[in-house]
């Protein structure tokens, strides 16, 4: 009888435990989850701000906001689609002057580094690039895609966590296991809605992904196929505007100085 026993103690403790892992370990992992989807998030902010940084500095190349919605207007792409905060500072250009025959030519190659440089940060924030992780490993370096991805999955974990195994559950079988506790009250220590409130205050809250600010940008064309069209966008500013354009190059220049210095 006592063997009976302690094999039926064994067995209980064994349940017990399997439900404890599944519950807990459960629960763990997805705050392990969602922990590193706010690492990733902070790290992804950083690469929205350099394309925010890269349009003020486009706008600035274009003449002001009227050049800059200009320019993608007349490129075929819509202004809104390259919106940045107010009050966001200019990328520096860290690159050497360029050099031209013409300030018409010179006012070209300005615009075609930063047309660059908002080009190369939309695709780092968008794609993300493969770097070597310190390790030996390739990795793909944090970027939308994935991010909205991870988000994704995680609420796909949770609705799993939350719908599998519930705290009244888990709190049900607990008490299922004395006796003494059956006789005196409801086995669950709740019953109908009170177990709701009790899964409801233990359950995960899904990421709610449409309020989630991180703003799609299309990918640009590779200058060489653009170039032609720059070449002429900037003529036609040069013709409209030399004052205006030679100040900025003059700027330009100061502040390039100022970075390599």
């Amino acid at each position: 009888m006592a063997d009976f026993k302690d094999l039926t103690d064994a067995l209980k403790d064994e349940v017990l435990s399997d439900m404890a892992d599944s519950f807990f370990g459960a629960r763990v992992d997805v705050d392990d989850a969602i922990e590193l989807f706010h690492e990733v998030s902070e790290k992804l902010h950083v690469k929205l701000y350099q394309v925010f940084r890269a349009c003020a500095l486009m706008e600035k190349i274009c003449l002001g906001p009227e050049g800059f919605n200009d320019f993608w207007v007349s490129s075929g792409m819509s202004r809104n689609r390259f919106y940045y905060p107010a009050g966001v500072e200019c990328a520096p250009i860290i690159d050497k002057t360029p050099f031209a025959f013409t300030v018409r030519g010179e006012y070209i190659k300005w615009f075609g580094i930063a047309y660059d440089m908002l080009s190369a940060s939309i695709d780092e924030y968008m794609h993300g690039s493969i770097k070597d992780d310190g390790n030996g490993r390739k990795m793909r370096t944090v970027n939308r895609e994935d991010f909205f991805k991870m988000a994704e999955e995680i609420n796909i974990q949770i609705e799993k966590v939350n719908k599998n195994v519930t705290a009244s559950d888990v709190l049900k079988f607990t008490k299922s296991l004395d006796p003494e506790s059956v006789k005196k009250e409801s086995i669950a220590g709740c019953v109908g809605p009170k177990c709701k409130v009790i899964d409801d205050e233990m359950a995960f809250r899904l990421i709610t992904i449409k309020d989630i600010d991180f703003p799609a940008f299309p990918d640009l064309p590779a200058r060489k196929d653009v170039a032609t069209y720059i070449s002429g966008y900037c003529s036609q500013v040069w013709t409209i505007d030399k004052v205006r354009v030679r100040a900025l190059i003059e700027d330009l220049k100061k502040n390039v100085n100022k970075e390599l210095s």
